[in-house]
């Protein structure tokens, strides 16, 4: 009957072991994309209080939403579990293979990365709307303003008279 017990406690320590691991991971929601469509990054952290949370800097992307936080806490059998999450939206600016490098969360005198996710943008020459995003449309960046301003006067379509 001892060993039994013993078996018991020795699984149920592994177990409350485990529960408690902390991980920091980012899921992606596709990793292959068309020229201007969206991408939805979360970063996931459990089983850690956040103190400092540093986002990657999203070269050739475009910031369209987020920093979006959610959190939750659930309390099982006694075990407590936590799970945060921030998620973030990019559009792609440029075809071509971009690298997203790591984000750094600081946990007190620890300091984790997740791992580097790579995102591939194929050339869009049609412009065919991203299915997961349909009401999405991106927006055109303006160019850049001539100094010469008899030619912006020009760009405006108004009639320039030389003295």
């Amino acid at each position: 009957m001892k060993p039994l017990v013993g078996l018991t406690l020795l699984v149920w320590f592994c177990q409350v072991a485990t529960a408690q691991e902390m991980r920091f991971f980012v899921q992606v929601s596709r990793d292959t994309i068309l020229e201007g469509h969206l991408v939805q990054l979360t970063y996931q952290i459990e089983n850690a209080k956040v103190e400092e949370f540093e986002p990657p800097t999203f070269e050739g992307f475009t910031l369209v939403a987020g920093p979006q936080q959610s959190s939750s806490m659930r309390i099982l059998n006694g075990q407590v579990s936590r799970q945060a999450s921030i998620t973030y939206i990019l559009a792609s600016t440029s075809s071509g293979v971009f690298v997203l490098e790591p984000a750094r969360l600081s946990l007190g005198d620890k300091v984790l990365e997740c791992p580097r996710k790579t995102i591939v943008v194929l050339p869009n020459p049609g412009e065919i709307p991203d299915p997961q995003f349909p009401g999405y449309r991106p927006v055109k960046q303006p160019e850049p303003p001539s100094s010469d301003p008899r030619m912006n006067l020009l760009n405006k379509r108004k009639r320039v008279y030389k003295m």
